[in-house]
């Protein structure tokens, strides 16, 4: 799955950089692909967990900086967490699983981070510690700090990641995690070197190459539709960030 916060107190967003594929009793996964889960527009900072296709269009049409609702991609399969950076202020909140005191946190390894961040109210170092407890949960941990704009985002306007290249490099470099195992037992291995000598593997590899396959970011909101009171809220708070009326 994943871990997304944002801290109110201290003007700041961050998020692990894993994606995964789940696979029976086995998640299949690769870290620092480069596909931010935070989407940086301007004043704006969208923080997504969910489905990668959706978070893919999702991406691809706030870059387009949109002049009304037409066109919008549909919100179901997955969270955001919408947030004005100059002002530090919650645009939209939706299937954020712990929301307290001024923190927003999706992903499976909320909990995790909630109970690290009551104590230091740094989110960059909750996420951190997701990472410990949480096998959805990986990689670099990502962050934006609003009053200073410091970040660690990739941002590059010709060679931008893609969801696409996400599961190039889950089939090509990716690691296979047996979550049923006990802790301890759950040793990562590369998939190159299962599909060696298993037909299952190599059909999951094949999969992700035509696409029949999208990495997520699962969280528990991805699940259940979005109600239409819900997405017209998300609307309004589009209309506001993009300066037309919803």
């Amino acid at each position: 799955m994943t871990t997304n916060v944002y801290d109110a107190n201290t003007g700041s967003v961050a998020s692990d950089s894993r994606w995964s594929v789940p696979w029976g009793n086995k998640v299949v996964y690769v870290d620092d692909a480069n596909f931010n889960k935070i989407e940086l527009h301007k004043d704006i900072a969208f923080v997504f967990a969910g489905n990668g296709l959706k978070v893919q269009e999702w991406k691809n049409w706030i870059r387009t900086t949109p002049t009304s609702a037409i066109g919008m991609p549909d919100c179901d399969g997955m969270s955001v967490c919408m947030v004005h950076v100059e002002e530090n202020r919650v645009m939209f909140a939706e299937r954020q699983d712990i929301v307290k005191d001024g923190g927003f946190f999706a992903g499976s390894g909320s909990r995790f981070a909630f109970m690290c961040w009551t104590d230091n109210r740094n989110a960059p170092k909750s996420v951190e510690t997701a990472k410990r407890f949480d096998p959805y949960t990986g990689g670099e941990v990502k962050y934006l700090h609003f009053s200073t704009k410091d970040h660690n985002l990739h941002i590059h306007p010709t060679a931008e990641a893609t969801i696409q290249s996400v599961a190039e490099a889950i089939r090509t470099r990716g690691h296979v995690m047996n979550i049923a195992a006990d802790n301890g037992a759950n040793v990562p291995f590369k998939l190159t070197e299962l599909a060696a000598n298993d037909a299952e593997a190599r059909e999951l590899q094949a999969k992700l190459a035509s696409g029949a396959l999208s990495p997520e970011a699962p969280c528990d909101g991805m699940y259940d539709q979005w109600t239409d009171e819900q997405k017209g809220k998300l609307v309004t708070a589009l209309g506001e960030a993009f300066g037309w009326k919803s």
